[in-house]
């Protein structure tokens, strides 16, 4: 239950607040972010952070959640985000592993008979909304970052089981896939065996 009589003033406070000293990493926000002045901040923590404010108790009930937290600023006119339907919308397709000689024929198989081929996007759409970022898992590297607008929702997928070896009868699961810039995704199939996303992770460390 969300205590009464909070107001804009508590939550310009809660926000204040969170300008100055930041977000926990346990209360950030997954997938919801809610507006205030142009801004962006976790509903949750707006509303316990506004309660401490205008109660002096910060603590709201366990099962206390962000879709009531999305629901009650909605009530009250604020603009709150859904980062997952806004990586639908920016998420750039590619095709993977067909870009690459090696294995074109073979995923042209895998993408035909495989149930969801879509699995790369979908890959994509989770971590943007999960991280508001798409960042290479080799080098770190964030297309937004370098390129700009241009950039934004931009990333490879790589099947780190390389699909020569699924010949088609595998489905492709989240967890089979990995998002990397374009120069690991390349070296990462250049040498005769695949590179693990770890032994060229150790390469660009070193």
């Amino acid at each position: 239950m969300i205590p009464k009589g909070l107001h804009h003033e508590h939550f310009k406070q809660a926000a204040t607040e969170i300008d100055r000293n930041g977000v926990p990493a346990e209360r950030r926000s997954v997938y919801y972010d809610l507006v205030i002045e142009g801004k962006r901040y976790p509903p949750k923590y707006i509303v316990s952070l506004a309660a401490k404010f205008a109660t002096g108790e910060e603590h709201l009930p366990a099962d206390f959640n962000a879709v009531e937290a999305k629901k009650f600023f909605l009530g009250k006119g604020y603009e709150v985000v859904d980062r997952r339907a806004k990586a639908e919308d920016v998420v750039v397709d590619e095709d993977d592993e067909s870009a690459f000689p090696e294995g074109r024929e073979s995923f042209k198989i895998h993408r035909q008979r495989e149930r969801d081929g879509k699995m790369p996007r979908k890959a994509k759409e989770k971590r943007l909304a999960e991280t508001k970022k798409l960042e290479c898992d080799i080098c770190g590297m964030d297309f937004h970052s370098v390129y700009g607008k241009l950039g934004y929702g931009f990333i490879e997928a790589h099947h780190t089981v390389p699909v020569s070896k699924l010949n088609g009868a595998v489905k492709t699961k989240l967890d089979d896939l990995a998002l990397v810039c374009s120069n690991c995704h390349r070296m990462l199939h250049r040498g005769s065996t695949l590179l693990t996303i770890e032994e060229l992770k150790k390469l660009v460390q070193r």
